[in-house]
């Protein structure tokens, strides 16, 4: 599964651009509409740390974000298509925990924001601890959807 986690590169960025989910997953897609050279100078050049998940033989297996807002620790994640709903979930998210707290020496609450139409990845984050704190509207490359606001208080 998982084999070491390195600075995304513009090379993962590149591979993340092109997964392709499944309904109802969809909404994850980055769409083909977008400039690619928009997404990969952001992923590239962002404020955010992004952080590519290689697998044994050094491919793409996910995706970390971690952000700071008002002193917060915020992050995001992603498993490559053909490799979610197989179990990896749980220790994929304990390791982008653990890694945010060493590599930023935080230990406090962490925040996230996942599509409120996700039970999977709702449900896996409720029995790692996080809690819902709140929710919006949001809209994503034009398309409507209620963001669910979740955090994990250590």
């Amino acid at each position: 599964m998982m084999a070491h986690i390195v600075k995304m590169t513009t090379q993962h960025a590149a591979t993340y651009l092109d997964w392709r989910y499944p309904e109802p997953y969809t909404f994850y897609n980055f769409p083909v509409s977008v400039s690619r050279t928009e997404l990969l100078n952001e992923l590239s050049t962002s404020t955010n740390d992004y952080y590519a998940i290689l697998d044994d033989h050094e491919n793409l297996f996910g995706i970390y974000e971690y952000q700071f807002h008002n002193g917060i620790l915020e992050i995001g994640f992603g498993i490559r298509p053909e490799d979610t709903g197989k179990g990896y979930g749980k220790q994929f998210v304990q390791q982008c925990i653990a890694f945010g707290q060493q590599r930023y020496h935080y230990f406090g609450k962490i925040t996230l924001k996942v599509a409120n139409f996700n039970d999977r990845a709702i449900y896996l984050l409720q029995q790692l601890g996080f809690k819902k704190t709140g929710e919006r509207e949001a809209r994503s490359f034009g398309t409507p959807v209620t963001i669910i606001q979740m955090a994990l208080i250590q």
